[in-house]
């Protein structure tokens, strides 16, 4: 078990209650023969005069008793980012300090024979301080030569600590400062760690904390990194290499100077056969190989963006990362992650579902193909199990990273978590509206006569203010006066009826509405105040733009789909959360942030809701097509001009959201429309829809990925017959949708709002 000093210690040498005489005598001995020759150098290299020699030992004595020694809290190891059932999904070195703490029984022991041989021989046998190197190091350092070593592994291995858990330059510069004080106080601070470990815990403290070059601290990662071996592994003249960095890990760094290298592990082979670790003919054979090195990047691949990750979970990892860098409940696991490590991050992600999301975005919108993604469109999916708050995957058709055709752009979430300006939302936001008109006592055939296109009117803000009548026209163009009930203007995704439905039931309760349900921009901005990032008359709050229903206002598919999540518990908003339990060094659980799981909407109401979005995936629905055998209930969203596309899908066991738009151009120039809208179908041939709707790549990916799930079916609770199954005022027949199937799947999808109200977004 690796040693760790708590801050909490008082390094006070001598006599303690409880303690035996020869205890007490042998300590009192120990600092009279170190004081005493500290006493006697600095008398001689300073004055001839003997009387003085009594008041420097004197003196010496009492600094040696009275000098503070610095806290030393426990030494940075590695972090590890965990999924939900325990795999490692990235390692996470804090302070770029690649260190992995190993047990005495995990090192080999040629290892420890190796570094006791080279660097203090007599280690088995000494007291708790060796005498003959230590007055030797103090006469070095009276003597301006500088300090030798640590004289033994006990103040080695303190000083290698100090260092490690210095919080600054200053601090770690301190550790190693050439004076008699720095000396002392290594001395007290290594007579109290040898009070409380026994020999073959201090020599594994020494390994897991000793620089062996090249960024690599303590004994696990040295073996990796030179030779692609574990410590338990090594062989005699690989434990004899070590053994010889650690006195100079410059001067005989084999990567820069194998010849000197080679000459010190020959040198640590001829002292280990002298004190009888090795056979003579041992030595021999393992002193005529070469270095025999075999460099592994294993170490230097911490976080992220190593190729173990990135091309999985990259993104997720990255999210998990930015989530306990800026959300406060984490401040304090963020700080110790940062600085000691040796943590373990237990997070939310399924690695089945991310899988399958991965999979599927990949597949669907291959970034690399010009083929079947000419476009060079990004697509985007967040999984979120309802009821929990719980963010089971996030995928994107890129591989994170900082290299060619990698991005470290996380288009899933809000910008502070590495987005970039979030996406329009298109149709799939009249979930807010629906809601709304549902909680206000609408029934399923509550119905409206509209045209297209059309001005609707009036709206008024949350401050009672009149809004600017809205133009809007249905995704099909020009049509006549046609009559659509609150069920046929749902799943058929009717512009014109949803405008006006809008109107009906307040803009501000629609904008409420989505708020109780966690939408803000994606900049974290409430949609109930004015967005500081764009021009003043362009920047007011979402109640004064009736194309809200539309989805016009910039937001991050994480919080699309968490709404939707709402409706999949039945009326239970929880924030998504991508982190269930964090445990630091000592296995003690830190504090993590509450998903805050609480109603926002009745039972009823949510059981309608889900009752009406189940038909957009039947007859008649924008998405009659993407069925996957099991009770599920969608929405499909394009804004307008093909610049963005998305479908919402869930069952009440997950929920998935799909953003599909052009990462570098989303407006503009990178229209998904013509051969830029080509995408490859889950039956493997090239969709060519000529715009991108959302039924098409988005819902294609979300399909892809829960027919790769095989989720267990579970239906959904039917709604309660009143209000929401009673009769029309006046009896209207039932609307049919002139549309056929085709092998090439288009929808029928909404338009987002003919003038977005903010200014197209950077990408």
């Amino acid at each position: 078990m690796e040693w760790i000093l708590y801050p909490d210690f008082v390094f006070r040498i001598g006599w303690r209650p409880g303690r035996g005489f020869r205890a007490r005598g042998k300590t009192l001995a120990l600092l009279t023969a170190v004081s005493l020759g500290a006493g006697l150098i600095s008398a001689m290299a300073a004055l001839p005069v003997v009387g003085v020699v009594g008041v420097v030992a004197r003196d010496t004595a009492n600094t040696f008793n009275d000098l503070p020694v610095a806290d030393l809290g426990q030494l940075p190891a590695r972090s590890e980012l965990l999924d939900s059932s325990g795999q490692v999904i990235a390692y996470y070195y804090p302070r770029d300090i690649y260190r992995v703490p190993v047990t005495y029984a995990q090192i080999a022991p040629v290892m420890r024979n190796a570094i006791v041989s080279i660097e203090d021989e007599r280690f088995w046998q000494h007291g708790a301080l060796d005498l003959h190197g230590t007055i030797r190091a103090i006469i070095t350092t009276l003597s301006g030569a500088g300090t030798q070593g640590g004289s033994d592994l006990a103040q080695q291995f303190i000083k290698n600590a100090c260092k490690l858990t210095a919080t600054s330059n200053a601090q770690a510069q301190a550790c190693a400062a050439v004076t008699v004080t720095r000396k002392v106080r290594e001395l007290r601070a290594a007579a109290k760690v040898l009070r409380h470990m026994t020999r073959p815990q201090l020599l594994t403290a020494y390994l897991n904390a000793a620089y062996f070059e090249n960024q690599t601290y303590g004994i696990q990662v040295a073996s990796t990194f030179y030779f692609s071996t574990s410590a338990l592994d090594l062989n005699a003249d690989q434990a004899a290499m070590l053994a010889g960095l650690v006195q100079n890990p410059v001067a005989y760094d084999p990567l820069t100077y194998p010849k000197a290298a080679l000459a010190r592990r020959n040198v640590v082979l001829a002292k280990m056969a002298q004190l009888g670790y090795l056979s003579h003919a041992q030595e021999a054979r393992a002193a005529a190989r070469p270095l025999g090195l075999h460099v592994s990047a294993v170490p230097l691949q911490t976080g992220c963006v190593s190729p173990q990750v990135s091309a999985t979970a990259g993104f997720f990892c990255e999210y998990t990362l930015a989530v306990m860098q800026h959300d406060p409940a984490y401040a304090k696991a963020w700080a110790e992650l940062n600085f000691s490590g040796g943590m373990k991050i237990y997070t939310t992600m399924n690695a089945r579902d991310q899988r399958a999301a991965d999979r599927a975005v990949n597949f669907i919108v291959p970034a690399n193909s010009g083929y079947y993604n000419p476009g060079h469109n990004v697509d985007t999916e967040v999984l979120i199990q309802p009821g929990t708050g719980y963010v089971r995957a996030l995928a994107v058709d890129r591989q994170f990273g900082n290299g060619p055709g990698q991005t470290t752009i996380n288009y899933a979430v809000n910008t502070e978590y590495g987005s970039s300006a979030g996406v329009q939302t298109g149709s799939s936001s009249k979930i807010f509206t629906l809601v709304t008109a549902l909680k206000q006592g609408l029934p399923f055939g509550y119905h409206l006569t509209v045209t297209s296109p059309t001005t609707v009117s009036p709206y008024y803000n949350c401050h009672g203010d009149y809004v600017q009548p809205f133009n809007v026209i249905n995704a099909e163009g020009p049509q006549g006066a046609a009559t659509y009930t609150l069920y046929q203007g749902t799943v058929e995704s009717i512009n014109a009826f949803y405008a006006t439905l809008e109107s009906r039931v307040g803009l501000c309760n629609v904008v409420k509405t989505a708020v109780s349900l966690g939408m803000t921009r994606a900049d974290g901005t409430s949609l109930l105040r004015t967005d500081p990032h764009y021009p003043v008359g362009n920047n007011l709050s979402a109640d004064n733009y009736p194309s809200f229903t539309l989805g016009s206002e910039y937001v991050s598919p994480m919080s699309m789909a968490a709404a939707y999540a709402t409706l999949a518990a039945r009326g239970i908003y929880c924030h998504p959360t991508p982190i269930i339990a964090i445990t630091d060094g000592s296995g003690r659980h830190l504090p993590v942030e509450s998903a805050h799981c609480h109603r926002v909407i009745s039972k009823g109401v949510a059981d309608a809701a889900n009752y009406v979005l189940q038909g957009v995936l039947g007859p008649n629905g924008t998405g009659w097509n993407r069925g996957i055998g099991i009770p599920a209930a969608a929405k499909t969203g394009t804004a307008n001009g093909g610049y963005y596309a998305a479908f919402a899908g869930y069952t009440p066991l997950l929920t998935g959201y799909v953003s599909v738009f052009n990462p570098r151009y989303p407006t503009g120039i990178g229209a998904m429309i013509g051969y830029r809208s080509d995408y490859r179908e889950v039956d493997g041939e090239l969709a060519v829809p000529y715009q991108m709707f959302g039924d098409n790549a988005p819902g294609a990916t979300w399909q892809m990925t829960f027919l790769l799930l095989h989720l267990r079916p579970v239906s959904f609770v039917y709604p309660p017959f009143y209000p929401f199954f009673s009769l029309p005022l006046v009896y209207t027949p039932p609307h049919k949708q002139s549309k056929s199937p085709s092998p090439t799947p288009t929808g029928t999808p909404s338009t987002g709002p003919t003038s977005p109200p903010t200014p197209t977004p950077s990408p």
